[in-house]
């Protein structure tokens, strides 16, 4: 990628020099100027570095500061000053300048360090930029599709939220879009221009989950080498969004609730109160009421988080949105890949499509739509490419069973010597011995030994089914998949 740097000298030979010295970086492109006035004039052309000389004829370089930061905020201007005019330099600085170099003393030395800094910083901001043009169109309410009625309610709650600043809580099966709706409120709010910082509570291993959340110091514990700072701390002024909440353990539930109610944190091994502002939206796939009455969640926590719930509908209950959103990922799809712009859906797949009960959301529909996309060996899509019955289906949340408590499910004793397999055993196999065929009365199992057998209980007798294991264990998917990986049971 090439940068564009101006040099502003109105002594011709040292600005040859300067870009003489530049222009042996292949990523710069430098354009020289010997007045103020003409850098002024090109400002239009967006240059991504600017070095300045400060005593020139006509406009000086303090004036051309002042003009370049007004219409460029963002631009790191170097300030290039004679030996005598220190002082100047310093108070461009102030002004805004990036950095100054000094003639005949250092600038040779630290040129080159500068300007990379500047490109850096020029950089970040190009990259900033485009995030932020990019947000504004994909996370535009207009950006959210369907017209449905459910829809409709859940746009109305938006709406309503971004007028204040509440806690927002956002409720829903998964793959329904959560957070496509946290970031909707985030960069419509007057929030917009500041972090939008994502946190997954069910990707964080339990005992880094304080240090991500809250940071720490240098030395707090063994393999903290540095100071870092959490994510509550970096979504300053911003937003912060919680994503499965409901994976947080007791203990970090209580001090979440602290850090919430104050407005302050300490980090991990610190001792200073650091103050924070940062508009907080959880959200979570799991029925946190049920939760609350199991002891599994503070009360006092979900009335925190909870001030302003956006309850979000399953794919299944939204009617037309689903077609709506499936020609939208067909055409999606088909737009970055040109190839099979020739593809069209058939009226028989359209319907089947339509009849589908979609357990897992809009993620499962836009993915069969992209594999069928790929694996039809016709113009059209047929029924058979959705794939929609090749796989055993799963029961949509809101019609699962109630998780059953550990000590209801039928544990079974593992076989200590025998690798564990990544697929499931039959049944009806040597694997399903009894649990405590063995076992004495007084002999003592361990906790740790009764939840190995409650997970792999699990996943045997619903046949590699995670999503329906974790819910027959009343445990979350991401868990889950955590005690599989743990116990071998998964690679």
């Amino acid at each position: 990628m090439k940068y564009r740097i101006f040099v502003v000298d109105d002594d011709t030979q040292y600005a040859r020099m300067l870009s003489y010295r530049l222009s042996k970086n292949t990523n710069y492109d430098v354009t020289v100027f010997n007045r103020g006035e003409a850098v002024l004039e090109r400002l239009s052309e967006k240059p991504d570095v600017i070095l300045l000389d400060i005593m020139m004829p006509g406009v000086d370089g303090i004036e051309v500061l002042q003009k370049v930061l007004k219409e460029l905020p963002n631009i790191p201007v170097i300030m290039v000053s004679a030996q005598g005019v220190i002082d100047t330099a310093v108070e461009a600085m102030k002004l805004g300048a990036h950095d100054y170099i000094t003639k005949g003393q250092d600038d040779l030395v630290k040129l080159d360090t500068v300007v990379r800094n500047a490109i850096e910083k020029a950089s970040m901001a190009r990259e900033l930029e485009a995030l932020r043009s990019e947000v504004a169109s994909q996370y535009k309410l207009q950006g959210l599709i369907g017209d449905s009625e459910p829809m409709n309610q859940v746009y109305r709650l938006i709406q309503k939220a971004i007028r204040g600043d509440l806690t927002i809580a956002i409720q829903g099966e998964s793959g329904t879009g959560k957070e496509l709706v946290a970031r909707a409120i985030h960069y419509n709010s007057d929030r917009r221009r500041k972090p939008f910082v994502v946190v997954n509570c069910a990707a964080i291993p339990r005992d880094l989950m304080e240090s991500e959340f809250f940071g720490h110091e240098k030395g707090s514990f063994t393999g903290a080498h540095t100071r870092k700072i959490g994510k509550f701390e970096a979504a300053d002024q911003g937003t912060i969004f919680l994503d499965e909440i409901g994976e947080l353990d007791l203990d970090l539930q209580a001090k979440l609730l602290r850090t919430l109610q104050e407005g302050e944190l300490t980090r991990v091994g610190g001792n200073d109160t650091i103050s924070f502002d940062a508009r907080v939206i959880s959200a979570t796939n799991a029925d946190v009421i049920s939760m609350i009455r199991a002891g599994q969640f503070r009360e006092d926590l979900y009335y925190r988080l909870y001030q302003f719930p956006i309850p979000l509908p399953p794919l299944r209950d939204r009617g037309s949105d689903i077609l709506m959103l499936a020609n939208y990922f067909f055409r999606e799809y088909l737009n970055n890949n040109p190839e099979f712009k020739e593809t069209q859906i058939s009226l028989e797949a359209q319907q089947a499509i339509k009849a589908h009960p979609w357990p897992g959301n809009v993620r499962e529909l836009k993915s069969a739509i992209e594999r069928a996309i790929l694996i039809t060996d016709h113009e059209q899509i047929q029924v058979q490419d959705l794939m929609l019955n090749n796989t055993n289906p799963i029961t949509p949340w809101a019609d699962r069973p109630a998780a059953k408590p550990v000590t209801e499910l039928r544990l079974h004793k593992p076989q200590p010597t025998a690798a564990v397999s990544s697929t499931p055993p039959s049944e009806t196999g040597d694997d399903f011995a009894p649990a405590y065929e063995d076992v004495n009365d007084g002999e003592i199992v361990s906790l740790e030994e009764l939840k190995h057998r409650a997970v792999r209980q699990a996943y045997q007798v619903c046949d590699g089914n995670v999503d329906r294991a974790a819910v027959e264990l009343g445990i979350g998917r991401a868990t889950m998949y955590r005690l599989l990986k743990k116990y071998h049971m998964m690679t």
